[in-house]
Formats: structure tokens, sequence, C-alpha cells
């Protein structure tokens, strides 16, 4: 049987649904389109018209929709995913249909995500140097059928808030690498916070506000009245600049980032599961429901691990520092798998049926040698196209010598995520100043990819991500 199906027609657009994750997914796909045809095509709402029954069609909404439903073919949409389909229309002879169907509005915008940057470029290869490549949207397009899942529910980026230039090209970016949460780190909050977080949900993507509970500050964690203060401080900065912003959480640090155990002759487990349980708990008592992240160091805590059993059990733990590659900083920093796996799995079963998560590194970190914390709000992704410019050549020799060792220690990170997906770990990277908004960055898309299929082999999962029109080879 032909593996392509016809249609010398013109394609059109067609909406089910108007929340703003489907919106965005069309806004993507009609730029896609219009790049690759002469006409000025057209975008429109269902439900599907005579007319546009008669042309090739992108049908993008949700599953449930009554008049996408039919059109899922057996087995639908995977829960908590999506569909994408390519197949001769069942409305008019000759012509195609391209199905993006999702469980929810996020997944709708994955579905496209998938449609763009996996599905067009493999539909444009002809198999044969002359040329290498055909029109899109022109005569034949390759059938296509593949629903998937994410093996990672919480998908998500960690950065300071500074190094964003531009919040809809990094939003837009992480929609299209299929990720769902990010955590923006501030020593104080932009002013323009609330808009950023409505551009992100607009892209399916849950925002984590994060700042201090005393991280990079002098404490005496003996003293109550020191508790007393970061407690009073930490309500005061949450009702003043995050209560109002509109997001989905807050992140927090204190003084767990050390190699040493001890602090001011006290155990730091013992200290730090006594500080955020008090702060938490204030938290907690004025807005209940408050989902609060406590970013923990495992260095510090690594042979007190019990005490953590103690932590609010509505407090998720999220992890880093803990060990090799891709724990650590440098992709090439490789140690023992055995280590790496058995202090894993301490973790994700140290609380059962609470929140746990891990910051992977490995990416692209700040210059600690040029920083200079904030000395009061700003604006965030508000930054000119000259100083991105000047930062995306900076960046891409520094993502050369990572991407190099994403290529060899690749596996590592693979092996690690399928290990937390097993145990429904958020999984966060640290990208600090990694300049998303010029493209997918191999090692950052890599990581991306192995939230959805951890288990496919490398080689392949290599392959997949490379091609990708939207991923920079640095």
């Amino acid at each position: 049987m032909d593996r392509y199906c016809y249609g010398n027609d013109r394609w059109r657009i067609v909406c089910f649904g108007s929340a703003a994750p489907v919106r965005r997914a069309a806004e993507l796909l009609y730029a896609v389109l219009a790049q690759h045809v002469s006409y000025i095509p057209v975008c429109e709402q269902a439900p599907l018209t005579a007319q546009a029954r008669q042309d090739s069609l992108i049908l993008l909404g949700l599953a449930e929709e009554k008049e996408l439903a039919p059109l899922l073919q057996a087995g639908g949409v995977p829960e908590k995913g999506y569909l994408v389909r390519v197949a001769q229309s069942p409305f008019a002879a000759g012509r195609q249909i391209a199905v993006l169907a999702g469980a929810a509005a996020a997944d709708v915008l994955y579905a496209a995500a998938e449609f763009i940057e996996d599905y067009l470029p493999t539909a444009r290869r002809t198999g044969t140097h002359e040329p290498y490549l055909r029109p899109l949207f022109s005569g034949r397009m390759p059938l296509y059928e593949n629903r998937t899942a994410p093996a990672c529910a919480v998908r998500g980026i960690w950065t300071w808030g500074h190094c964003i230039y531009n919040v809809d090209a990094f939003a837009r970016q992480m929609a299209l690498m299929r990720l769902n949460e990010i955590t923006i780190w501030n020593d104080f909050a932009p002013l323009n916070l609330r808009e950023a977080v409505e551009c992100f949900h607009s892209y399916g993507i849950h925002v984590i506000f994060g700042y201090s509970w005393s991280w990079g500050e002098d404490v005496d964690v003996r003293s109550p009245e020191a508790l007393t203060q970061w407690t009073q401080r930490a309500l005061e900065i949450y009702e003043r600049d995050y209560a109002a912003a509109g997001g989905d959480g807050i992140y927090t640090q204190l003084f767990t980032e050390t190699n040493d155990d001890m602090l001011c002759g006290v155990p730091i487990a013992d200290a730090v599961t006594q500080w955020v349980n008090t702060i938490g708990k204030r938290l907690l008592a004025r807005y209940p429901g408050l989902r609060i992240q406590f970013g923990l160091h495992a260095t510090s805590v690594k042979k007190r691990l019990h005490v953590l059993h103690a932590v609010d059990p509505s407090i998720e733990i999220i992890w880093e520092d803990c060990g090799a590659f891709p724990y650590t900083y440098l992709p090439e920093c490789r140690g023992s798998d055995a280590e790496t796996d058995a202090f894993t799995e301490k973790l994700c079963t140290l609380r059962p049926g609470c929140g746990c998560g891990v910051v992977l590194k490995g990416q692209l970190c700040l210059d600690w040698t040029r920083f200079e914390h904030q000395k009061g709000p700003y604006l965030m992704g508000c930054r000119s196209a000259a100083s991105f410019s000047a930062r995306e050549r900076e960046v891409s020799e520094l993502w050369h010598y990572v991407q190099s060792r994403w290529m060899e220690n690749g596996t590592v990170c693979q092996h690690t995520i399928a290990q937390l997906a097993r145990h429904h770990a958020q999984v966060y990277a640290l990208v600090e100043d990694g300049l998303l908004e010029a493209g997918a960055w191999l090692p950052v898309a890599l990581y991306a990819q192995m939230l959805w299929a951890p288990e496919e082999p490398f080689p392949a999962l290599l392959r997949r991500t490379a091609a990708r029109t939207d991923v920079r080879m640095a």
C-alpha cells in the first residue's frame, strides 16, 4: 500500500475550543503552514463548515470534542497524553487531515509540537539526494500516527528570573520541548511577574516562585529569634510579592548548600527540618493548600537522611547535588553508577506518598565570577535585541562543550530519569543562563525528550532529537 496520502489542495486549521494552550498551538501551526505555502492560510474555530470539509485540514482540540472523537480511530488518546494522526480525509477524496488531539489543553499544544518538530521534518525527506527535501503541504504527505504520554508528569526548568531575556520566546521554547513547569528564582520579584505568569500559563506551563528562606545569608540556626525573624520575613515576602501574582506554588532554599553537615554546632539536617516546618506551617496556616517546595542540597544531610522523615508531608522536597552526573554541574563528572542509583532510590523512597523531585544539572549555569545579586525589583524578559545577540555569541561556545559531553554521557542521565519516572518524581533541569529563547540547545532537548521516553535506545533518541527544526547544535 502506498504510504502517502494525496491532495494538491489548500490546507486550513480548525480549532476545537478556545483554551489558551489550544490557541497557542494554533499560532505555532499557523506560522509553520504560512511559511510553506504561497497563499494566506485560513485558521478558524469549529464547527467544521461545508467549505472546510473540501480542504485538507489540521484539526486540533481536546479528544472529548464531538467532531474530533470519530477521527481518533481505535485507541483514542492516552490518559494525560495526545494523538498525532495524518490520514486521508473522510470528508473529500484526495484530501488529507492531520488530527492533533489531547487529553487536556496543554496536551493539544504538545501534539502540535510533535507535528511541527518530529513529523514535518520527516515528511520533508525524500529518501534520495535528488533532492533531499520535498515541499510541505503540497502534493503528498506521509501517513502518520502516534499516541503517547510522558513518563514524567512534572517536567521542568529551574532558572534565575534575570536570565530570561524574553518571556514569550522562553515559554514558547519550553512548550515546543513539551516541558510543563518552571521555577523562577529571584532576589527581588519582577514588577511584571503577573504578566509573565499569564504568558507561561498560556503555554500550559506552571510557574513556581523561588525565593530565599535564609539561603545566602548568615544565620544562627540555634537562635529562636532568628527563626522567628525569618518566619515573618518569608511570610511578608510572599504576601507582598507573590500571593497575588497567579503562580502555582513557591520554592525555597535555606542553609544546606555546603559540604559540611554541621552549622553553629548543630546538625544541618536537624536544624533545616525545624526551620522549614516552622516557616511552612505559618504560611500554610495563612494560605491552606499553598504548594511549597523545599530545595535541599544533599551534600549537607546525606549522613542523616532519616531526619528528613519529619518534614511536613505537605511540603515537597526537591533534591539537588545528589552525587555525580546528572546531579553535577559538569556533564563529564561521571561517578559510580551504582552509588548514584542507590542514593536516588533512597531519595525517592524516603517519604512514601509525599512530594519528591530533583534538580538535575550538567547544562549551563551562571558565571558566578561575574554574578551580582539583584539590588531591587526589575522587569523580567525585557532585554534588548542587542543584549540577546551578544549573549547568543557567548553562549554558543559554552553549549559546544556541554553538548559534546552529553553525546558521550547522555545515557547516564537517561538511566537516572528512567529511575525517577518509576517513582513518579518531579524532574527539573538547572538551566540558569542558557538562552533558551535562541532555540532548544541539544543537551536541553535531549533532557526534555528523556522525560517522555526514558526507555528509548539512546542512539534513536539522539537521532530523533537532533532532527528537530528548533534544536540548536552549538
